[in-house]
C-alpha cells in the first residue's frame, strides 16, 4: 500500500475542513503548504475555492490567475477565474476568460452557463441565448442555466418561451422555489397581457365602436366570388402561416447559433479558424429570411386586395 504524501495529506485535511465549512484553518494550511511548494496546483486551486466561499473575491481571482499562468490549460480554473470575474462586475474579462475554457473543452456546460451570465450583464442577449442553450443541452439537469435562459425571454417580453423554459426547470427539480417563482410571475404576465387584449370589462369609444361595426359588416357576394375569395384566402392564409413559422424558427435558434459561431471565429484568430463559411451560412440564412419575408408580404397583400375588391 502507498504510504501517502504529506502534500497529498494536507490537501485531503483541507478537503474535509472546507466541506465542514472551516474555511479559516482550511486557508491557513493551504497558504503554508503553497509558501513550500508555489507551484501546487490542487492547492492554488482550493485556496481559491475557499477564498470563493468565504466571499474574498479578489484573493479568490488571484489564486485562479495564478493557476491559469501555471498550467494554461487548465480549464476548471479559467471557469472559475470567468465565474468569480462576473461576482466583481467584470463581464468582459469573464467572457475573455471562458473562451480560453473553451477553447480547450467544448463540452464545458459550466464555462457556457457562466458566459451566458457574462454576455446577458453585457446586454448581448442572443448570445446569452446561444450560451444557456449549448449549456443545457450538454446537462439537461442544470436548472439554472433553464432559470437564467427563461428570465432572458421574460426580459424579451417572450412569455411563452420562458415558461418553456421554466417548467423544463421544474421537471427537472421539482421542488425548486426559484423555478416556481418565475413560472408564476410568467403565468401572471401571460394573464394580464390577456386581459389587456380583451375587450371585454373596458369601456368603448362610441365613434370607434361605430366604425368597427361598419368594417364589420356582412359583405353581399356572389356564390362564384365568394368560393373563389375563400379559395385565394385558405391559399395565401396557408403561405403567410408556413413563412412566419420558418422565419421564427431561424430567428430564434439558427440566426444565433450561427451569429456565436461566427463570433467566437472572429475572437479566436490565434485558433486560425475560418470565419469564411460560417459567414457564407449566415448569408444564406439572411436571404432565406427574406425570401420568406417577402412571400408573406406578397401573400397579405394578396388578400388585402382581394378583400378590398369584393
Amino acid at each position: 500500500m502507498n504510504k501517502e504524501t504529506p502534500t497529498a495529506k494536507v490537501l485531503r485535511e483541507s478537503r474535509e475542513l472546507i466541506r465542514g465549512q472551516k474555511y479559516a484553518e482550511a486557508c491557513h494550511q493551504l497558504q503554508k503548504l503553497l509558501e513550500e511548494d508555489p507551484k501546487e496546483e490542487d492547492a492554488l486551486e482550493l485556496l481559491g475555492m475557499t477564498n470563493f466561499f468565504q466571499k474574498k473575491l479578489e484573493p479568490a481571482r488571484e489564486c485562479f490567475e495564478r493557476l491559469t499562468q501555471l498550467n494554461p490549460a487548465h480549464t476548471k480554473a479559467w471557469v472559475n477565474l470567468g465565474a468569480i470575474l462576473n461576482r466583481i462586475g467584470e463581464h468582459k474579462k469573464a467572457t475573455d476568460a471562458l473562451r480560453r475554457a473553451l477553447q480547450r473543452d467544448r463540452k464545458c456546460a459550466e464555462a457556457y452557463y457562466n458566459m451566458g451570465i457574462a454576455q446577458r450583464a453585457l446586454q448581448m442577449n442572443t448570445m446569452a441565448i446561444s450560451a444557456y442553450k449549448e449549456a443545457v443541452k450538454l446537462t439537461p439537469s442544470m436548472v439554472d442555466a433553464h432559470i437564467n435562459l427563461g428570465n432572458i425571454y421574460m426580459d424579451m417580453k417572450n412569455v411563452g418561451l420562458a415558461m418553456q423554459c421554466f417548467h423544463a426547470a421544474l421537471r427537472h427539480e421539482p421542488g425548486s422555489a426559484k423555478a416556481k417563482r418565475c413560472l408564476e410571475t410568467a403565468q401572471s404576465n401571460q394573464k394580464t397581457s390577456r386581459k389587456e387584449a380583451s375587450p371585454f370589462g373596458r369601456l368603448v369609444d362610441v365613434a370607434e365602436l361605430a366604425r368597427q361595426q361598419h368594417i364589420t359588416n356582412s359583405r353581399v357576394l356572389e356564390t362564384a366570388a365568394r368560393l373563389a375569395e375563400r379559395e385565394t384566402v385558405q391559399k395565401h392564409t396557408k403561405i403567410v402561416r408556413t413563412s412566419a413559422r420558418e422565419m421564427i424558427a431561424m430567428l430564434e435558434d439558427t440566426v444565433p447559433q450561427q451569429l456565436h459561431r461566427l463570433k467566437i471565429a472572429i475572437l479566436h484568430v490565434d485558433e486560425h479558424l475560418d470565419a469564411t463559411e460560417l459567414l457564407q451560412t449566415l448569408g444564406t440564412s439572411i436571404q432565406e429570411l427574406s425570401r420568406q419575408h417577402d412571400y408573406l408580404l406578397s401573400a397579405s397583400d394578396t388578400m388585402h386586395a382581394c378583400m378590398r375588391s369584393s
